[in-house]
């Protein structure tokens, strides 16, 4: 990471803003826990402190994907042992039992959220891997080395999803303290063992008749594309992504046994439909952000009914590409 200055403007003369001493690693995991946003959207911390062959992971999360997150937090610069440190610990979550790594997670959960939603989480997840169990790394520190980063680009060939976090703290003179952070988002290319193929958006439809999800999942699918939005197909899900780039995160739909799972990223529809503010859509589609956010009858109709009012009040680009 580059050097990161800071500075306050206060009339014509900007003044430095100090580094916070505050010792990070500990602080980022109390508020990771609360609010794992911090590090990623559609994260759900489902375990915190997990006892590993390697050691005591530090979090470990479920993300829209569903994909199992490996979390690993340093107070200091990331370097490379802090990847293998990791890698150790996903290899031991890829390995484990399905009903071992529940029965390992069970104990923490009340101490995360609503322990009864999370195991539901945990269940479905297990439920769905079909023989096979994906996992994804996530680094959190102060600053990377690039030995890190050229390694972790390395792995991406090999299908290895790997995200690196970098925060700084800043705390102004008579102000509260500024958190600053920085994503080197996973590049991961094709990997070169095969992999489960994904479902096509029509055979995802049946999967959600199949589960009784049916005409539900058809109302979303169709308001996405009448906002002009992109429909791309995940293993047990469809993520939607603006039109003009389609590797980008607005939305991920999953069909479930009566439900459907949903969650959204504010913070992405503001990048993507300026003037759109992040506060804006949060107020709009905010009850989206939770991990466990599964919707079923009344209240699953009345959450697509928000999502299709927010939809069609988006910013629409006029004819030269700037929105209207």
């Amino acid at each position: 990471m580059a050097d990161l200055g800071m500075w306050r403007v206060d009339g014509d003369a900007p003044r430095r803003v100090g580094r916070s001493g505050v010792g990070l690693e500990r602080r980022l995991e109390d508020w990771i826990a609360s609010d794992s946003s911090l590090l990623a959207d559609g994260l759900t911390v489902v375990g915190r402190q997990v006892r590993l062959d390697g050691g005591p992971l530090d979090l470990l999360a479920i993300d829209w994907q569903d994909r199992w997150v490996v979390i690993e937090l340093k107070r200091e610069r990331l370097y490379r042992d802090a990847l293998a440190q990791a890698l150790d610990y996903a290899s031991s979550i890829a390995g484990m039992d399905g009903d071992d790594l529940e029965e390992l997670l069970r104990p923490g959960l009340s101490t995360l959220g609503d322990a009864e939603e999370l195991a539901q989480a945990i269940r479905r997840q297990l439920d769905g891997e079909d023989g096979g169990r994906d996992v994804a790394v996530l680094l959190a520190g102060v600053g990377v080395d690039p030995a890190l980063e050229r390694i972790a680009a390395h792995l991406s060939g090999y299908g290895v999803p790997i995200t690196i976090v970098s925060f700084e703290a800043f705390e102004p003179e008579g102000g509260p303290m500024l958190l600053i952070r920085e994503v080197i988002e996973e590049q991961t290319r094709p990997p070169r063992r095969a992999r489960r193929p994904r479902l096509s958006v029509d055979e995802m439809r049946g999967l959600a008749a199949e589960k009784g999800a049916g005409e539900p999942f058809d109302r979303f699918l169709g308001m996405v594309e009448a906002a002009g939005l992109a429909v791309q197909p995940y293993r047990r899900g469809v993520m939607i992504a603006p039109p003009t780039n389609r590797t980008r995160y607005l939305m991920y739909a999953r069909p479930e046994q009566g439900c459907i799972y949903l969650h959204a990223g504010p913070a992405q529809f503001a990048e993507f439909f300026p003037p759109l503010t992040e506060e804006e859509a949060t107020a709009a589609i905010g009850s989206l952000r939770s991990g466990a956010a599964y919707r079923a009858g009344a209240e699953l109709a009345a959450c697509l009914d928000q999502i299709e009012a927010f939809l069609r009040a988006l910013p629409r680009p006029d004819e030269e590409g700037e929105p209207s």
